[in-house]
């Protein structure tokens, strides 16, 4: 069901219709949550690195929500501002969303409350500062990674994720999860969008899509 015919019923201008979108994808983030069971601290800071953590029994996930008004892409990037304010004149300080400020990007459709729920360290390994939503659909409501323990992985494997490990770690747990290793590391993450990674960008990007296609 999308709210299309209810946007801005009010006619606030455009500026602060944008602005309001912004904010109402971020409470549609903390009650989606809730309704899973997951307590969502906000930030109390407005440029903290990251925008809440999520509480699951004990274990703490460091979290940025992106809205999309339209739901066709997603925002990957921080360090952005928009506004009639804003000095085009001064470099644009944006960066694709690193692990080093969160574990897990949550996109938000704003007229909806679809949710993807996307490893940030597979964004940062994708590169890309938006990327199409049909491209992200195995992420789609997949609230249930944060109780994930499957495949002799565990919840605290989840929130370090799989960069810093040892390529045989990588390469052992990819057999457990019936994942072929090709012989080319290029990686189609949709018709139009095709990428050479290394060996270990490849098996950490086929762990994480085999966890989320694996989720209910």
């Amino acid at each position: 069901m999308s709210w299309e015919k209810t946007k801005n019923i009010a006619q606030l201008p455009g500026g602060i219709d944008r602005s309001i979108l912004g904010y109402a994808g971020e409470s549609l983030v903390i009650g989606r949550a809730l309704v899973c069971g997951f307590n969502l601290f906000f930030k109390a800071w407005r440029d903290s690195k990251y925008d809440a953590v999520l509480d699951s029994k004990g274990s703490l996930f460091r979290i940025e929500i992106k809205q999309t008004g339209d739901g066709t892409k997603l925002s990957c990037t921080s360090g952005g501002r928009s506004g009639k304010q804003i000095n085009r004149s001064v470099a644009s300080r944006q960066q694709v969303l690193s692990t080093d400020d969160s574990e897990f990007l949550i996109g938000v459709h704003s007229l909806s409350a679809i949710c993807w729920i996307v490893p940030t360290e597979y964004i940062e390994i994708r590169n890309q500062q938006s990327i199409p939503t049909n491209q992200l659909e195995i992420f789609k409501e997949k609230w249930s990674i944060f109780t994930f323990a499957n495949f002799g992985l565990s919840i605290e494997d989840i929130k370090v994720g799989f960069m810093s490990r040892q390529i045989l770690e990588l390469k052992n747990i990819a057999t457990k999860m019936g994942i072929s290793i090709p012989g080319t590391t290029v990686y189609a993450f949709g018709l139009r969008t095709v990428r050479q990674l290394n060996e270990r960008e490849w098996l950490v990007v086929a762990i994480w899509e085999a966890i989320f296609k694996s989720l209910i």
